[in-house]
């Protein structure tokens, strides 16, 4: 008996119907594996990047209030010095490859420019702040 007789007669076509729904079955199934490893992998790396800018940006707003409000004694309370490193933290609980520094460089005449990078997993984020005046007299926010 050929191929062509068994097919003509219906003999062994659910066979082939079996194996036909099969292959289409698997095939579904692998691009949905391949679909979800893809999202995640988005999700995750969206993930690293909100908490790269959270630290940041935390970090840089606490060290700005510390830099404009002082009190009766001082009008600051951090003095900004050129190359000084003022945090340098890593490791954080449920992060444990992020890290986030703070630095000061100087700019023309009293300015300081402060930058805080965070970095979480390959997400990278900077905050910038640029101050002028001294520690005693008091700092102001400069707009570039």
């Amino acid at each position: 008996m050929g191929i062509s007789r068994i097919i003509k007669s219906n003999k062994g076509s659910s066979i082939i119907l079996v194996a036909a729904l099969s292959v289409v079955i698997i095939g579904v199934t692998v691009s949905l594996r391949i679909m979800a490893g893809i999202i995640m992998a988005s999700a995750n790396h969206q993930l690293n990047q909100d908490q790269a800018y959270e630290l940041a940006v935390s970090l840089g707003n606490r060290l700005e209030e510390q830099i404009l409000n002082g009190n009766e004694e001082k009008k600051a309370l951090l003095e900004l010095r050129s190359g000084e490193k003022l945090v340098d933290m890593s490791s954080f609980e449920g992060m444990p490859d992020a890290s986030v520094t703070a630095e000061v460089a100087q700019g023309t005449g009293d300015r300081y420019t402060l930058t805080v990078h965070a970095e979480v997993g390959e997400a990278v984020y900077n905050w910038t702040g640029i101050y002028q005046g001294s520690a005693s007299e008091g700092y102001k926010k400069c707009a570039d």
